[in-house]
């Protein structure tokens, strides 16, 4: 549910990617009911289609092309199509992840490189196309989905944290290098997030006692559509971490 107006992304177009599925299609789907054309791509068509379906059941106007975003040229045919479907670009959420739990001495070198490539390079990728084929001259919002690991070392995620830790600093930059062309760059950082494919991965059964520690998709979604809002035109560069503050309680010391 959003306390936002329906309208208040009318005449938009919004790209999201890794949006058939989990954060990416909540996102989608927020950003859709709030007036956006959208656009979504992932690597399987039938996750894609099946998306497309329910959101234009749901009367939000939906395009739908499979892609790769470790694949520059790709990325650049998705863009091309989406500028041609509806002649604008206003919104880039970059939401494509690959992620496994793994301890380092168990992960393979091809392992760490696949999450780097689709969580770091593929969010450069769909950003700096993004950039060139519409927002230099147009302006307009890019949010990154990253994760909350930047300042400190997290168990069996070693690639997961060193890419979304880059995807920060890459988010910081754009920040700073394009504000005087009328973009905005920022991010949002989820925390435990239900019925994700982390929290799948991880199990359940991952020890998070106080229920209000515990967030939703529409949570995410909605920090993102705050972000691509013109509520937020004067924000950019940072993280909005989205869980519920348990990221600044390190120790875990009892309330008494």
């Amino acid at each position: 549910m959003s306390d936002f107006k329906e309208n208040i992304l009318k005449g938009r177009v919004a790209l999201i990617t890794g949006g058939a599925t989990g954060i990416g299609k909540e996102i989608a789907r927020t950003l859709g009911k709030h007036g956006a054309r959208i656009v979504i791509t992932s690597r399987k068509q039938e996750n894609l289609d099946a998306a497309r379906k329910e959101f234009e059941a749901e009367g939000i106007k939906c395009l739908a092309l499979s892609s790769d975003v470790r694949k520059p040229e790709l990325v650049e045919q998705v863009i091309a199509a989406a500028i041609k479907e509806y002649g604008s670009l206003n919104i880039v959420v970059n939401c494509a992840a690959g992620m496994f739990p793994a301890p380092i001495e168990g992960m393979s070198y091809n392992g760490f490189k696949v999450v780097v490539d689709i969580d770091l390079l593929g969010t450069y990728n769909v950003t700096k196309a993004a950039f060139t084929a519409y927002l230099k001259e147009h302006g307009g919002c890019i949010v990154n989905i990253t994760a909350p690991f930047e300042h400190w070392g997290v168990s069996s995620l070693a690639h997961v944290a060193a890419a979304k830790a880059g995807v920060e600093s890459l988010t910081r930059t754009c920040a700073v290098e394009w504000a005087p062309l009328g973009i905005r760059v920022n991010s949002v950082a989820p925390g435990f997030i239900a019925e994700t494919e982390g929290v799948k991965r991880f199990g359940e059964s991952m020890d998070i006692p106080d229920k209000s520690l515990k967030g939703t998709r529409q949570d995410m979604a909605n920090a993102v559509l705050f972000l691509v809002s013109d509520s937020a035109r004067f924000i950019n560069g940072v993280c909005i971490r989205v869980d519920g503050g348990a990221t600044i309680d390190l120790l875990k010391m009892p309330v008494v």
